[in-house]
């Protein structure tokens, strides 16, 4: 569901400002390195970027921009 990330986009909407916070392929990253079973890429897929964070949260994950 967020394959795209519109903060870390390849053509960012306002150069203005600065991305804040993790990207959804770090996100991604860091649940299947965790535990590629429980997190396969049809489950990372399904996921909101909220639940992705409340994930790498719940689990003491650490991602950069967390």
């Amino acid at each position: 569901m967020p394959d795209f990330d519109i903060k870390y986009g390849t053509v960012p909407a306002n150069t203005a400002v600065r991305p804040r916070g993790p990207s959804i392929a770090n996100l991604k990253a860091a649940l299947t390195t965790f535990n590629a079973t429980s997190y396969s890429a049809a489950r990372l897929n399904t996921m909101s970027k909220n639940d992705l964070i409340s994930a790498c949260i719940t689990h003491g994950l650490t991602v950069a921009g967390l």
